[in-house]
């Protein structure tokens, strides 16, 4: 589990299934993740079952709001390369707490997690070039911002443009660490 001021990352179980649904079912959600939105609770609990049974190559944590003990959202490492020392990021936030400074109070609290449990030198972020507000989110952590990856992602039948962000340990501790 990790902990910041106003949050708790923790370990997503099936009784998150219902929460995950609501806000994966909104088109306004899933517009910039890469999937369609969910259309049965079945979606949500898969979605969190694929969490749960890899956990070699990915990690995700539900993000609870602690004043209220609410989920809103998800965060976690994928592409996880040992050998390499990398692993990309991702996350989402629901709706009612967007613009709140949630994401960049979770995203920072994986960054250092990411370089000091998991050992990791690089960690990545392939961003909706659209999606201004998770670029801002990145930058504001830290990450800087590489290049465009042009039809890299693919939603909706359609190839869509990813921008390339990543943060190195360097970036974070400057010394041996």
């Amino acid at each position: 589990m990790i902990r910041t001021e106003r949050l708790q990352l923790r370990n997503l179980t099936l009784k998150d299934s219902e929460t995950i649904f609501a806000y994966f079912s909104q088109p306004e959600m899933t517009r910039f993740y890469g999937m369609e939105p969910f259309r049965t609770k079945l979606e949500a609990d898969k979605f969190i079952k694929d969490f749960i049974d890899d956990y070699t190559n990915l990690y995700r944590w539900g993000i609870v709001e602690k004043e209220t003990e609410q989920l809103i959202g998800t965060c976690g490492f994928h592409a996880i390369s040992e050998k390499h020392a990398r692993a990309e990021i991702g996350y989402e936030i629901d709706l009612p707490y967007w613009g709140k400074g949630f994401a960049t109070e979770a995203i920072s609290a994986l960054v250092h997690y990411g370089f000091d449990s998991m050992n990791l030198n690089r960690i990545g972020a392939n961003v909706y070039p659209e999606n201004v507000a998770s670029c801002k989110v990145l930058e504001k952590v830290g990450f800087t911002h590489e290049g465009l990856l042009r039809g890299y992602l693919s939603q909706g039948g359609h190839y869509h443009d990813a921008n390339v962000f990543s943060i190195l340990r360097t970036d974070v501790f400057n010394d041996d660490n």
